[in-house]
Formats: structure tokens, sequence, C-alpha cells
């Protein structure tokens, strides 16, 4: 199988892929996030952005969870899965540069700072753009993670509880979040070196001055400039752009909350979208009757990795596996030392955002 794998065309992956998901059944799903491959997105069970794949991973009974993503997305389906799932991700090294600007030392020791500052409860807020040691961390505090599609509904939570919020990993989805929830002007940050901008005590939220480099490409003039080619045309973004880019587009929104407003739009619409390029890419060739343009084409290296040969191998380890009694090669490791804060934040997104108050 090795040597066919190393032969094997696009198609010849697909026909393989879809084979062994016919011969898996029930007990095989496929996570596919928007920024993959359109292949993979086409053998994706369930397709969307961080947190309906982690909302709907958590529900799957399947025993084998295949993520097509980045690890802190297939990490965050093993902190979800019952004992008897195994989580694999195609390409293990499919990292995010985001969440490695701030560990389990580094937040602590950030907290305790602003804690020194502060009359108020503080509560830790995390980006589900990070690792299980920053949920964890999160979870001891009684804090929460959120994503880029309701980070507003959580952050307001704790803030109708009188508390302040420390948001990370991600600086610009904290400031729009706080545009959103008009405290732009009560905002204070701070960064890897714990130097301090702003006056913590009065502040409602303390933002960590992480960032995508992907979104943090996008600027004022690609707005202007498409804007000037196309009179009637609608701005889409990610919140993790500025916010300078975020006033002025039309919509800001997680890549679903994208994918939805791309979906429902009036035949003939002009969109320029503010976000990861393959995505856009394939928006454009979904929705053939509308014109989609990139605001600039910025792709994720990371999202990049995992390729169709990759899926193919992460399949056959499980066979390889159930035939000789190997470890899962393409299996997320355990993380036994941060599983229960961890999953102890995750649960409260979902608490808050489902429907717990």
């Amino acid at each position: 199988m090795k040597n066919l794998f190393s032969n094997m065309t696009d198609e010849q992956y697909i026909e393989y892929i879809r084979r062994q998901k016919k011969e898996f059944g029930k007990s095989l799903i496929i996570l596919a996030h928007h920024y993959q491959n359109s292949e993979s997105v086409k053998l994706g069970d369930v397709v969307g952005d961080s947190y309906k794949l982690a909302v709907e991973g958590n529900r799957s009974e399947a025993e084998f969870i295949v993520f097509c993503g980045v690890r802190f997305m297939a990490e965050g389906a093993k902190i979800l899965a019952n004992p008897n799932q195994k989580v694999l991700i195609p390409d293990i090294t499919a990292g995010c540069p985001m969440a490695d600007m701030i560990n389990i030392d580094l937040a602590q020791k950030a907290y305790d700072v602003l804690s020194e500052r502060s009359d108020k409860k503080i509560r830790p807020v995390v980006y589900i753009n990070s690792y299980a040691d920053i949920k964890h961390f999160c979870g001891t505090l009684d804090g929460s993670v959120c994503a880029s599609s309701n980070a507003k509904k959580i952050v307001e939570y704790y803030l109708n509880k009188g508390e302040s919020v420390f948001f990370f990993p991600d600086y610009n989805l904290g400031v729009n979040t706080a545009t959103l929830l008009n405290i732009d002007n009560e905002t204070a940050s701070i960064n890897k070196n714990l130097q301090i901008k702003g006056d913590v005590s009065n502040s409602k939220m303390i933002l960590w001055d992480g960032y995508c480099h992907v979104h943090k490409t996008f600027t004022v003039s690609d707005i202007e400039n498409l804007k000037r080619r196309y009179d009637n045309i609608k701005i889409l973004v990610h919140p993790e752009c500025s916010k300078a880019t975020a006033e002025l587009s039309d919509i800001i929104g997680s890549t679903e909350q994208i994918y939805e407003a791309v979906k429902n739009a009036e035949s003939g619409s002009i969109m320029g979208i503010g976000t990861e390029g393959s995505f856009v890419e394939r928006l454009s060739k979904e929705f053939p009757d509308k014109t989609i343009l990139h605001l600039r084409d910025s792709r994720c290296p990371n999202m990049l990795k995992i390729t169709l040969k990759k899926l193919a191998h992460s399949i056959q380890s499980i066979i390889d596996n159930q035939n000789a009694g190997t470890p899962y090669k393409f299996e997320i490791p355990e993380i036994a030392l941060y599983k229960e804060g961890a999953k102890k934040t995750l649960n409260k997104m979902i608490e808050i955002v489902e429907g717990g108050k």
C-alpha cells in the first residue's frame, strides 16, 4: 500500500478514501475545516469553522475521528472525545503560529500581574485557536474558550457578572469584540514582556498582543481598491482582521458565518472577502452565480499541509493498526495533564452558547 500511495493520482486518492469511508461506515468520520483544500472538504462528513467542528465532533459516536485542520483543532476534538474514540490528524506538524504566541507559564504570569492591578475579578477567555495547556489554565480559573463566531456572547457573559476579561491570544478579535460591545474605550493590553498599555483597573477587557499571520495582511487599501473597481461590492472580513479593516466591512464573521452570507446572497452579488485564500477560492467555485473576490490572496501554509495523500495514509494507518495491534501513527497523543481543565473550559463555551446563561 505504501508504494501504491507514492504513485497514486489525486483521483485515485479520492477513490481510495471514499471506498474506505464506505467500508468503515459510521465508525469513521472526517471533520474538515473551511480552510482546507477543496478535495478534502468534499470528502468531509462535517465541514465548518472551529466552533462547529468542536461541537459536531463532540456529538459524534464514531470510533475514529480524522481531523482535516491544524493541530489545536484536532487536540480540541481529542479533549472532548469519549475514551473509546481515536482522533487522528493527517499531519501533526500542522500548527498555528498564533497559538504559539502564549503558553501556560506566560499566561499565568500575565494573569498575576493583571490581578495585582485590578480590584475586580479577572476571568480568562481564550480563543479556540490555542493548545490544551492554555485551555486548561482557563479552566482552573473558571474561564471559557471562545470562537470567532461567539466571542461577543462569551465576553458579555462575564461582563454581566461584573468581571473583567483577560482575552488571548488574538488581539484583533479582542478589539473587534470590544467594539461590538461598545467598550472599545475600556480596554487595556499586555504583551509577552508583560508590558501593559492602558488602565487595567478601569478596563473591561485586557488583550494579549497575538495575531494571525493570514488576517494581519489585509489592509484598508485592499478594501478601497476593490470599492473603486466595483460600485455595489459588499466586503466581508474575518474578525481576526484589524479594527480599521473591520470598520470598513459590511459583514464581520467567522468562516461559517461568511460561508452562510455568501450562500444566502442574491445571484449576481459582488463580494470581496478578507480571510484565508483557499476558502475564498472555493467559495468562488461553489457559487459561480456570484462574483467572489480576494481582498488579497493570503493563505495558511499549515492548513495546506493536509493533503489527499496524507489523508489516505491516516485512514490506512487505522487498518494497519487493526491488523498489527501497533499504535495509531497519526493519532493525537494523550494530554492527560491538561485534559480536565481544557475539557471544562470547552464545555463552558458550549454551555454559554447553546443555552446556558
